[in-house]
């Protein structure tokens, strides 16, 4: 009796452990996605103001910003209007 009881334990927390471990992952890769729709949005609308301003940005740039961070991306908005080149503001 005792043990038919530890072993219903047993499986219910089992399955406890597995919804959690579930539910963990679910919350952070929707984490994850929206971390990187939100990089991916900063380089896009970035690369348009570059182009706006300097004309065709190297493929080279292009890929170093797609390859920063947001805050990376913010920090060089704020700078673009006194750059003289993507290359200056980029490698600054």
């Amino acid at each position: 009796m005792l043990a038919d009881t530890v072993k219903s334990w047993k499986k219910e927390w089992k399955k406890e452990g597995i919804a959690q471990g579930r539910q963990e992952g679910l919350q952070e890769g929707r984490q994850e996605g929206v971390q990187a729709g939100r990089q991916a949005e900063a380089a896009k609308l970035f690369l348009l103001l570059l182009n706006t301003k300097f004309g065709d940005v190297s493929q080279e740039l292009q890929e170093k910003i797609r390859q920063s961070s947001p805050e990376q991306i913010e920090n060089w908005t704020k700078q673009v209007f006194q750059a003289e080149t993507p290359d200056a503001l980029l490698n600054s």
